[in-house]
């Protein structure tokens, strides 16, 4: 009887794990359950869509007919609702029907599985605020968030050029990478931009102070008015206003008037299908460095995976597609009994805005390094601010890298950040980006290594 391999979920870990599995079990029975009922997109790539840089075919990986081709037998716009580790089963029900569609035309299956992979994702996380279901408030994580955005957006007329007799007007709640990106998307559209954080600092979770004080300075030159230390307490509908319009409430009394709202709290991993099932969860589903659950024959992957942060050691939640990807790899490979294990990960992040990249890779650079405690911070900025590079150093490794631009070394300084390999006497010239120093470095470690 041919093995049943059944994945959860259709996003990069997913894919990442049909790629492993498909070219290697050709006697495998390999099923795929998505509630997306899209074929495989790129998240990276929706708020290219929404600025119009791109058209909506070129936010796909795959054609719809990909499946068929590999041989894998795709439940899109199915919902997996109940795992039952004793029977080995996935309980899975219809997702939102199309109009004009029966509900029983799609009836609940149990789907059996000999090993199964969990790579339900992560969701935006939606307060609870008065008015966040209002009509113009929305959150931008996946494909139908977006168009749902975009749809409303092009029916008030809220892009340039548009019927209104002012610019339009977005609220952005958050100051993640998300909404920055997001932001610059909208604003390319001709909307006026506000971005509301809580923090002292935007991206205080991707981006030490400084370097998120040149990001900072890049919106404001590009019109984006930001306002720090600020606890939105609710939205309201405007009344009086010929088109839909409202108001954002803050807690020191402030209103922001806006056309549209978008929400940029962060993620929640989905965790809810593992925990009533009794897999073992904290932040996210735990694993081991295969990418095992708790439960026998079940393994999770991608943001809803938590596993060991190759510097720190803890366990973590990334929600960086790389880490998805190569956790999605790595869960296919034991899956089909090749056991192949998970070193750690780095929470890798690039950022676009207004023209400017941020990277930052590892951990961030704290203000109070000191040499006394064997962290050294080492710090490059151009004459005109324009780059901006610190690395972190604990006993001559490198441990953290935030960069203001020029990070075409960025995939190197994470290779010596992973690998924890001795730099002692290369710190300056990592730290200016030096054009070979970076690779230089990773070839002569890579000949020690396999001596």
């Amino acid at each position: 009887m041919p093995r049943r391999l059944v994945i959860i979920g259709n996003s990069a870990a997913g894919l990442a794990a049909i790629k492993a599995l498909s070219p290697r079990e050709r006697r495998a029975r390999l099923t795929l359950i998505a509630s997306e009922r899209h074929p495989p997109y790129s998240r990276v790539l929706l708020t290219y869509w929404l600025s119009g840089k791109i058209n909506r075919d070129g936010l796909f990986l795959h054609s719809p007919d990909w499946y068929r081709q590999i041989g894998v037998t795709a439940l899109l716009g199915q919902r997996a609702v109940a795992i039952d580790t004793r029977r080995r089963e996935v309980r899975v029900e219809p997702g939102r029907v199309p109009r004009g569609r029966r509900r029983s035309a799609t009836r609940a299956a149990r789907i059996p599985y000999d090993q199964l992979l969990i790579a339900t994702g992560a969701q935006a996380q939606r307060p609870a605020l008065p008015g966040i279901d209002l009509p113009g408030v929305f959150c931008l994580r996946d494909l139908d968030d977006a168009a749902a955005l975009r749809a409303y957006a092009d029916q008030q007329g809220l892009f340039m050029p548009a019927a209104l007799p002012r610019r339009a007007r977005a609220v952005f709640l958050g100051g993640g990478p998300v909404c920055l990106q997001g932001l610059t998307a909208l604003a390319s559209r001709g909307m006026q931009v506000t971005l509301v954080v809580r923090s002292s600092t935007i991206l205080s979770q991707l981006a030490d102070a400084h370097t998120a004080g040149l990001a900072e300075r890049s919106l404001k030159a590009n019109g984006v008015r930001v306002v720090k230390q600020a606890e939105p307490v609710g939205i309201a509908a405007r009344s009086g206003t010929r088109a839909p319009a409202l108001h954002v409430h803050l807690r020191d009394g402030r209103r922001l008037p806006t056309d549209l709202v978008v929400i940029g709290k962060g993620t929640r991993p989905n965790t809810e299908l593992a925990a009533s099932a009794g897999i073992a969860t904290d932040v996210g589903i735990l694993v081991d460095e295969t990418m095992a659950t708790s439960a026998e024959g079940v393994f999770a992957a991608g943001d809803v995976a938590q596993a060991t942060h190759c510097v720190s050691g803890r366990k973590v939640c990334y929600g960086t597609w790389t880490n998805a990807t190569e956790q999605g790899r790595i869960a296919g490979l034991n899956m089909l009994g090749q056991r192949t294990e998970w070193t750690g990960g780095l929470n890798r992040n690039v950022a676009t805005i207004f023209g400017n990249t941020l990277g930052s890779v590892g951990l961030l650079p704290a203000a109070d390094a000191r040499r006394s405690d064997g962290v050294e911070l080492f710090h490059y900025q151009s004459r005109r601010r324009t780059v901006s590079r610190r690395l972190v150093f604990r006993q001559g490794r490198c441990a953290g890298a935030v960069v203001w631009n020029a990070v075409n070394d960025l995939g190197v300084l994470a290779g010596l950040i992973s690998t924890q390999r001795d730099c002692t006497g290369w710190e300056e010239r990592l730290a200016r980006g030096d054009a070979t120093c970076g690779e230089t470095l990773r070839q002569r470690l890579a000949r020690s290594w396999s001596a």
